[in-house]
């Protein structure tokens, strides 16, 4: 016949664990939840504004955010406008270091700061992705590129409003 001991199920008491594993809080996963949302929200908006630039000057000539002898230009048609893929690949990045710090969550508070901050990235690495692809062509938009612009439709007699083939 079998131990009455050997089958019977072990008891576990909660302080057999890690002492730095506490159970997550609701306000934890709720603020994972909000800024991963929103970094997506970001990460569609960002994604759109850029291909939707891209393609307005594209098909015109003409965009209003920047110049078509721009790096900028350059950027949006190489590769058939992969750069823009930057934006998506930061929220991606961004959700992978979140759920890293929501899987590592626990501990000292400096620790739970240090996790905390990697909350954000799902939001901060695309707006930073977007910031640095818009800066290729930021330096002369608005009225100097309209000025520029009839500069060159009038002929380009004399010296340019603004610099504007240089940026």
């Amino acid at each position: 016949m079998a131990d009455a001991d050997a089958d019977a199920v072990p008891v576990v008491t909660g302080d057999d664990g890690d002492p730095d594993d506490e159970p997550l809080r609701w306000y934890v996963v709720a603020a994972y939840m909000a800024l991963v949302i929103a970094g997506f929200a970001l990460a569609v908006w960002f994604t759109v504004s850029w291909y939707g630039d891209c393609h307005a000057n594209g098909n015109t000539g003409r965009a209003s955010t920047y110049a078509g002898d721009s790096p900028r230009d350059a950027v949006c048609h190489a590769g058939h406008g992969a750069a823009g893929l930057l934006v998506p690949a930061g929220w991606l990045a961004g959700l992978g270091l979140a759920t890293f710090a929501l899987v590592r969550w626990g501990g000292s508070r400096l620790r739970a700061l240090l996790l905390a901050l990697l909350f954000v990235t799902p939001a901060v690495l695309p707006a930073a992705a977007y910031g640095s692809l818009a800066s290729s062509g930021q330096d002369c938009t608005g009225h100097k590129l309209e000025d520029y612009r009839a500069w060159v439709d009038a002929g380009s007699k004399g010296t340019a409003p603004y610099d504007c083939r240089k940026f």
